[in-house]
């Protein structure tokens, strides 16, 4: 049985519609047959609303429409749909996303009115349609790409020009009777193709869409407060739900209710998953074709399609190879979004093809002018690419793993590292990121970066000598030796600034990573020991250093390579700083699985603190390991609120001591010894703390004090005996309670 034939008129206002829809309509039925029924719009508003004029929520519209097609479908009489649809999304909701209860051929009728005769006839009429509005919607159907077209799902579209004719009858006649010709012609050429899941242009235009929303707004979390505008100016309050929910949504704002199938959006989204395109990692398995739909079936194969009608053309993607090429491309700029020829003059899609080649079903070495067509016809129109973008630049698809203002967040964050931070690394890779925000049209000097950083590196990258690893593009070669597990030979410059006990001229080593500590950039490495496995780790300041020399045929594992990293996490846990000492058995043991191991190589340091200076160390407590940290408990009466977890575990000293709150850590013993950072924190808060163990760290603050205000002309009083040296107030309450004892290493306790 023929498929039931109905059509679908399409111009802007006042172009002649409704009178040819009255002169197609007894063409349509013959004597025996039901006649053919007109579905107006206006006709519905006037119904509904009482005046044609009142346009009214459409909703209440589309569903009478609607509901009157499908009933005279299911009747088997032809049916024309008098209204504009000048936009795709309106006719798409018709002849491919309307569920139909039997098959149906659409005929697409195109009134070529041209605009200034829509205008004067517009004058005419009792019911005035406002300009603008005539002349949106005649621009949207003369767009080359959205224009009214025979893959929308149309066996036939009929142009008709009806200010050209004083009769529409015997022009109408001759359409009709050239239509099974015309559709024969067509479907011949149309039985070549290699049909697939997204055959119909409803479904391929959904699936570009879903990618190009989410390339631009991953996941469609509002997790910043720029994303969250942006996406407000769509749809606010924004949706919930889960991401085909959500993806509704903004398809149904954006786009049109046609698009707006939560279910068909799962299989979207598992689809695009399935085939790599949701992978922050560059894929190349090949793009596998979706099951095709009983409804993209030839005649001969067809049951009652689920939704729209049939006999419909179909997009250049409709086909198979010509799918699964171009999906190839897009999922490469997706993941590779400014990838061009770094030669100068390069070809960019020749580049694009050679990329991926190696990829089947991808585009073949000579077919570089289909792939500059399928972005020029494909990608461009769907916001794959800006139509004004310099081709050397790439495609610019470049938000797919943060929106934008997440991007200009980074940036941010990335411009402070290269500025106040000077790391040397940032500064490149700030360039190239402007370079790259720029092409993607981001505009990164529009707002002031909402974080900030006040503490700056004392380096000026400037001012260093030009060899050494704090210069611009310097730490490249370093960064690389790292990545690469490379051995190499440094050179701490004679001249540079050293503390007791710093290797001087060359060293052979294992670089390991880049830290900024404080006031500059570090690199920490392991020195290479002949003969052993480990060697001990180290810092030293990147403008203390030059690369002398990349020793290529020595490279380590990744196994040994972590293992001297995880190390390294340990020591600067156990340490809280970036001075491991000089011994590499007490490191071996500090970074040991061993507890008491560990235990061994900690030192208890205890100083009491006056309330002052208890307040401000009491809410630092990360500065060294809570595990390594106890706090005084308070004093009867204080009020200060701390954290159930903090480690407040020592009893107080006596409340009429001026320093009445004790505070121990347990350090490596290297720490204790000659860490400067240590010394830089607790020797700040001068008469705030009173050194109690060690003894030698007491009298090495008595002495720079000492050395400090003879340098100043004050005159220092020598400590008094003995008991000064390990007991600074033996009179007090503290010294008769057994709960206070002193311990080397509180850890060691039997």
């Amino acid at each position: 049985m023929a498929p039931l034939r109905c059509h679908l008129l399409i111009g802007p206002p006042a172009s002649g519609k409704t009178t040819l829809a009255w002169a197609l309509a007894p063409l349509l039925s013959g004597p025996d047959q039901l006649p053919a029924l007109v579905l107006s719009t206006d006709g519905i508003r006037a119904e509904v609303f009482g005046d044609a004029a009142v346009q009214g929520p459409w909703p209440e519209i589309q569903q009478r429409l609607q509901q009157r097609l499908l009933e005279a479908v299911a009747e088997g009489r032809p049916v024309i749909v008098d209204a504009t649809h000048a936009k795709r999304a309106w006719r798409l909701a018709i002849t491919q996303g309307l569920p139909l209860p039997a098959p149906v051929e659409w005929i697409g009728w195109w009134l070529y009115t041209p605009l200034p005769t829509c205008l004067e006839w517009n004058r005419t009429r009792d019911r005035q349609v406002p300009v603008p509005v005539i002349q949106e919607m005649a621009a949207a159907l003369a767009d080359p790409q959205f224009g009214p077209c025979r893959a929308e799902g149309f066996a036939a579209i009929c142009a008709v020009v009806p200010s050209h004719h004083q009769e529409l009858t015997p022009v109408l006649a001759a359409e009709l009777a050239a239509l099974d010709k015309r559709i024969r012609s067509a479907r011949a050429r149309e039985n070549k193709l290699q049909l697939h899941g997204y055959s119909r242009l409803l479904d391929l235009e959904r699936l570009l869409f879903l990618i190009r929303l989410l390339s631009r707004y991953p996941g469609l979390e509002a997790n910043d407060p720029g994303t969250r505008e942006e996406l407000e100016l769509w749809l606010s309050p924004l949706p919930s739900g889960d991401l085909a929910d959500r993806a509704a949504a903004f398809l149904r704002r954006l786009h049109g209710d046609c698009y707006a199938d939560v279910d068909a959006l799962r299989r979207d989204l598992d689809w695009l998953e399935a085939n790599g395109f949701t992978s922050a990692l560059a894929v190349t398995a090949p793009i596998q074709l979706a099951e095709a739909k009983a409804a993209d079936q030839p005649l001969r194969r067809l049951r009652p399609p689920a939704a729209g009608g049939v006999h419909g053309g179909y997009p250049p993607m409709g086909d198979g190879p010509v799918f699964v090429r171009v999906m190839t491309l897009l999922r490469h700029l997706l993941q590779n979004p400014f990838d061009r020829d770094p030669s100068k003059g390069g070809n960019l899609h020749q580049h694009l093809i050679a990329a991926t080649e190696t990829i089947p079903g991808a585009y073949l070495p000579g077919e570089s002018a289909s792939l500059r067509k399928d972005i020029e016809k494909i990608l461009t129109p769907y916001g794959f690419r800006s139509r004004h973008d310099n081709v050397r630049h790439g495609y610019a698809l470049g938000t797919a793993l943060l929106p934008p203002p997440r991007l200009l967040e980074v940036h941010a964050v990335l411009q402070q590292a290269a500025g106040r931070l000077a790391d040397p690394s940032a500064q490149d890779l700030l360039q190239e990121l402007d370079q790259r925000l720029a092409w993607a049209g981001i505009d990164t000097a529009s707002k002031a970066p909402v974080r900030s950083y006040a503490r700056h590196a004392v380096v000026d990258a400037g001012l260093v000598r030009a060899d050494s690893l704090a210069a611009p593009k310097r730490a490249e070669a370093i960064e690389r030796a790292i990545f690469e597990q490379r051995r190499v030979r440094l050179e701490r410059y004679a001249s540079a600034a050293s503390f007791p006990g710093s290797p001087d001229g060359e060293l052979r080593v294992w670089p390991l990573q880049l830290i900024f500590h404080n006031i500059g950039w570090y690199l920490i490495y392991e020195e290479d020991a002949i003969g052993r496995e480990q060697g001990l780790i180290r810092s030293e300041r990147l403008d203390r250093l030059a690369l002398r020399q990349h020793d290529s045929d020595l490279r380590r594992s990744p196994e040994q390579q972590q293992k001297a990293l995880q190390r390294l996490e340990k020591l600067l846990h156990h340490t809280g700083g970036i001075y491991f000492g000089d011994d590499l058995e007490a490191q071996l043991a500090l970074a040991s699985a061993s507890a008491q191991l560990r235990i061994s190589q900690l030192e208890t340091l205890r100083f009491s603190c006056t309330p002052w200076a208890f307040a401000f160390l009491r809410e630092g407590a990360g500065r060294y390991p809570l595990e390594q940290t106890r706090f005084s408990r308070p004093l009867s009466g204080d009020r200060w609120w701390h954290h159930p977890g903090a480690p407040h575990v020592l009893e107080p000293n006596a409340k009429s001591d001026s320093h009445p709150y004790p505070v121990e850590l347990d350090l490596p013993r290297w720490t204790v010894a000659a860490d400067i950072d240590l010394r830089n924190w607790l020797f700040a808060f001068g008469g705030g703390i009173r050194i109690e163990q060690p003894v030698a760290l007491r009298q090495e603050f008595i002495q720079r004090c000492s050395e400090g205000l003879a340098v100043h002309g004050v005159e220092v009083l020598a400590a008094q005996g003995p008991a000064a040296e390990s007991d600074p107030h033996p009179d007090s309450e503290r010294d008769t309670d057994p709960q206070v004892r002193y311990f080397p290493n509180r850890l060691l306790r039997g």
